[in-house]
């Protein structure tokens, strides 16, 4: 009797375990990082998907994935338009580089999400691929500020040359600006140094698979010679200068 009761007990306590553990990976699985394809994938075959692109409206009115609803992250009211989509489908998150959708998908798990898909580079890794986009009914899609044939232009005009692939909204690229204006100071005269902004050269990045801001690359007499993503700190940015002088 007693060793029948100490079976049960067991079997109880193994069980409850088994559906705990089961619950508590399933509450703290969070978002699952994809890239492009992966994403292009996923949005393909689950079913129900609610698609949010948390750029601004001038962003998604210049090119967003097909199907998809803009929430701008920056506005008051993107708290409230998250809590409203429905936790019992699952959520695909993209911005522009990765940035801000990574920090609606935090958003998103504090208030309770089970289910939810993060584009790691976002729309410019989705365009570098190649996959399609759809422009916003009656909106009027600005042409490019900066074209490949100015870029060209640059290459040529500098012998020696930095560029820094940024965006205004992007939180790294902010942090390394001051860095390069110091530098574009130190090295004046020798080595070229520009920045240019993402928005500004859409054919242009695509064409170059800038995928991920920021972005930093070097060319010498027109020959792209190093080149670096992420936050790049002074004696890193330092390195590849000194590198393109020799």
């Amino acid at each position: 009797m007693i060793l029948r009761m100490y079976k049960f007990l067991v079997s109880l306590f193994i069980v409850y375990n088994i559906s705990g553990c089961a619950q508590s990976q399933t509450e703290k699985q969070g978002a699952q990082k994809l890239d492009a394809l992966g994403f292009k994938s996923t949005l393909e075959t689950v079913k129900n998907v609610q698609l949010i692109d948390v750029r601004t409206r001038e962003e998604f009115a210049s090119g967003h994935l097909v199907g998809s609803v803009n929430y701008d992250i920056y506005l008051n009211d993107f708290d409230a338009q998250l809590a409203a989509l429905d936790k019992t489908k699952p959520v695909m998150v993209y911005c522009k580089g990765g940035g801000r959708s990574a920090e609606a998908c935090e958003k998103l798990e504090q208030m309770g999400f089970g289910q939810i898909y993060d584009m790691g580079g976002g729309i410019m890794a989705w365009e570098a691929k190649g996959f399609p986009t759809e422009g916003m009914q009656g909106s009027i899609v600005m042409p490019d500020k900066i074209t490949k044939d100015d870029f060209a232009v640059l290459k040529t005009n500098s012998s020696l040359l930095l560029v820094d692939f940024y965006a205004p909204w992007c939180a790294p690229c902010k942090k390394m600006e001051p860095i390069l204006e110091k530098l574009s100071k130190e090295f004046e005269g020798r080595i070229t140094i520009e920045r240019i902004n993402v928005d500004d050269a859409k054919s242009l990045c695509k064409e170059l698979k800038v995928e991920s801001l920021p972005v930093v690359t070097t060319y010498k007499t027109g020959v792209e010679m190093n080149r670096k993503s992420g936050f790049q700190d002074e004696a890193a940015l330092r390195a590849m200068l000194e590198e393109l002088l020799k």
